[in-house]
């Protein structure tokens, strides 16, 4: 071929998608010479490490087949082998070096002179070949050779050669977020830059060598409607972490008018404020109460945003979810009386069932009895028809003149939770004198007899906070209205104990399946909906029930087909369930310290390979990422939540910047 034609020949293969890819300043730093199906050993030395800038463990290679040419390196097919450092490999004359190299540093040491006076060039050259042992992660390929085709990737090698043609690359800047994004990276309107590519602790050479600039991008739609885990402890970032993907959501939906309604259950409160160090919070992605919603023990009347998180227990319409919350709270006391009080039932039966309709009535007597003496406050209470004998009631108005008025032939109104307290106090020590009242049709002695029991008393007290005598409607319900109007709702549980957050989070979890359970059924298009769960080691029950019971393990089931997402946040991977584990589509593990939790988390695709740096590197917001549409894992630096996350979201909502200098006024 003439000079001429090999260069018309030469810029044509160097259009071509990979061999472009590989010329875009990718640095050689050596070649294979043992391949298979699984691993590789590259030959490099010190000289070629240094001039691309040193190779971290767990670095991308590219390996290619091609030659050297004066416009650049040609390859032979549109294939490019990825691979990982694992570590070091032993050359096959390494007992000769390590001899070698024992005499040298015996030599120089003897000596006092440098380890360059012992030793000629040739020596010297030898003494710096090593070589690395490297996973084989996949290919990148192209179907045809075309200059547009289409760059696939296949999680395997298809073929395998003993050729010496394999030449080694350490990827550019530019090449490495490629990698780092893909297939992210193909369509920048769909994706967010979540950080930098980090593979190493230690960053000196990356940053001398500008790979610390990589950015990685992740598709915003892996993280909707699937379940995605962030692991880590305290203070590694989890938290950042959170926000921005919550952040990402936010500003993808607007972009793409999609109604995405987000939920976080906050144990700290750190979600619900703007942080006071950086000005900024998830709350300033919206200025009212249409964008964002903000529930709180103590809202701030002042603000449109914030919401009360609490219910009036006595409030009739919400008797459900009222007795829910109050019968889970006694869930750690395990004696037969606590057992037959978690049985009673009281939901409302047929009015027209006379019998059963005051057995119903005489429930409630005993139910708002007990929450009066657990010390449930009321501003304003729905009066109480019961039927009670004549007799009976001139009986026991002796005693409580103001407890009870009569509503004429037989049938009387507690007109308070005080009133109820007296009334059940004084027919429940009458067992004799109100047979029918007390038999097993009736849920009145299941519920009374608890009340001397200090055990299930002092369970209910601890959900008090959650009581507002002037509180209107159901928080569960309010929440799934959010949810369909695609509203950013956060609901602050730092006013609780760790048991009221767990019952109130799953009872709102429970409500919001129930829910989306109904529209499926009606054949309704599903709402998209994602929420997100912080220390959920203190709300998930590893093993510890059936799905029907465990809302979580539902979510994780059932939530696919409603569109409903999981985002949840903890330190132990031991303590989530496997069942939510195997659905995990989206997995982001920073800093454990233990190997225990290492192991678990090394059954799930190949995290067994980062459990040592997992273990050892304790920098916050460093992270090891394995995406939905990822082919593979990839270790980054999340970016610091910050308010330009916050305004650039907003301006895709149609809303102007905001200061952080505004933010906090």
């Amino acid at each position: 071929m003439t000079g001429i034609a090999a260069k018309v020949q030469n810029s044509t293969e160097l259009r071509k998608p990979l061999t472009a890819l590989i010329n875009q300043g990718c640095k050689p730093v050596g070649g294979i010479f043992r391949l298979d199906y699984d691993s590789a050993i590259v030959l490099t030395d010190d000289f070629k490490k240094h001039e691309a800038g040193g190779v971290p463990r767990g670095g991308f290679l590219l390996a290619v087949a091609g030659d050297s040419t004066e416009a650049g390196f040609i390859l032979e097919d549109q294939e490019i082998i990825l691979l990982r450092v694992r570590g070091t490999a032993p050359l096959p004359n390494e007992s000769e070096l390590i001899q070698t190299r024992l005499a040298v540093v015996r030599d120089a040491g003897a000596s006092g002179v440098d380890f360059d006076d012992v030793t000629d060039v040739l020596t010297r050259n030898e003494l710096q070949q090593s070589a690395f042992d490297c996973e084989v992660l996949g290919t990148f390929y192209t179907e045809t050779d075309a200059r547009d085709a289409r760059v696939e990737y296949g999680a395997d090698i298809d073929n395998v050669v003993v050729s010496a043609r394999y030449q080694v690359f350490l990827p550019s800047t530019d090449v490495l977020s490629w990698l780092a994004s893909y297939p992210a990276a193909a369509d920048e309107r769909d994706s967010l830059a979540i950080g930098k590519v980090r593979f190493a602790a230690t960053r000196r050479k990356a940053l001398i060598a500008g790979t610390d600039q990589a950015d990685v991008r992740i598709d915003v739609s892996d993280f909707v409607g699937r379940k995605t885990a962030v692991f880590g402890m305290t203070r590694t970032g989890k938290s950042n972490t959170i926000k921005t993907l919550v952040t990402a959501v936010h500003r993808y939906a607007s972009e793409h008018e999609r109604s995405i309604g987000q939920l976080i259950f906050d144990p700290q409160g750190e979600y619900a404020n703007v942080n006071r160090q950086d000005g900024t919070g998830l709350r300033l992605l919206g200025d009212d109460d249409s964008t964002v919603r903000i529930y709180k023990v103590e809202p701030d009347a002042t603000d449109s945003r914030e919401k009360t998180l609490r219910l009036n227990f006595y409030d009739r319409e919400v008797l459900e979810a009222a007795w829910s919350l109050v019968s889970d709270a006694t869930a750690q006391v395990n004696t037969n009386y606590a057992k037959s009080f978690r049985s009673a039932d009281l939901t409302e039966p047929d009015r027209q069932d006379f019998s059963a309709h005051n057995r119903w009535g005489w429930s409630l007597v005993a139910f708002y009895g007990l929450l009066a003496k657990c010390g449930f406050t009321a501003t304003r209470f729905t009066p109480l028809k019961i039927a009670l004998p004549d007799d009976k009631a001139d009986a026991f108005l002796k005693e409580h003149p103001t407890a009870i008025t009569s509503a004429g032939r037989g049938k009387y109104t507690i007109n308070s939770p005080a009133g109820a307290l007296s009334l059940a106090n004084w027919v429940g020590k009458r067992s004799a004198d109100f047979p029918k009242w007390h038999d097993e049709n009736s849920r009145f002695p299941d519920i009374f007899g608890v009340y001397e029991y200090t055990g299930v008393t002092s369970a209910i007290r601890t959900i008090r906070p959650f009581h507002g005598p002037e509180s209107t409607g159901d928080v569960a319900e309010l929440l799934w209205q959010d949810m369909v109007a695609g509203r950013l709702s956060i609901v602050d549980l730092s006013s609780g104990n760790e048991l009221v957050a767990k019952v109130m989070s799953e009872r709102i979890v429970t409500h919001l399946l129930n829910k989306a359970g109904e529209r499926f059924r009606e054949d309704a298009d599903p709402l998209e909906m994602q929420i997100v769960v912080e220390e959920a080691h203190n709300l998930f029950e590893r093993g510890g029930r059936d799905v029907a019971d465990d809302p979580w393990v539902r979510l994780s089931k059932e939530a696919a087909k409603y569109k409903m997402g999981l985002i949840y946040a903890t330190q132990e991977v031991t303590s989530v369930d496997k069942r939510i584990l195997s659905n995990t589509s989206n997995w982001l593990v920073a800093h454990l310290n233990s190997d225990h939790e290492t192991r678990e988390l090394s059954h799930y695709y190949d995290f067994k390979v980062w459990a040592p740096s997992i273990i050892r590197a304790e920098d916050v917001g460093f992270v090891r990422m394995k995406a939905y549409s990822g082919k593979y894992i990839v270790p980054a630096q999340i970016a610091k939540f910050d308010h330009s996350m916050v305004n650039e979201a907003r301006k895709a909502a149609g809303l102007g910047s905001i200061s952080s200098a505004e933010s906090d006024g």
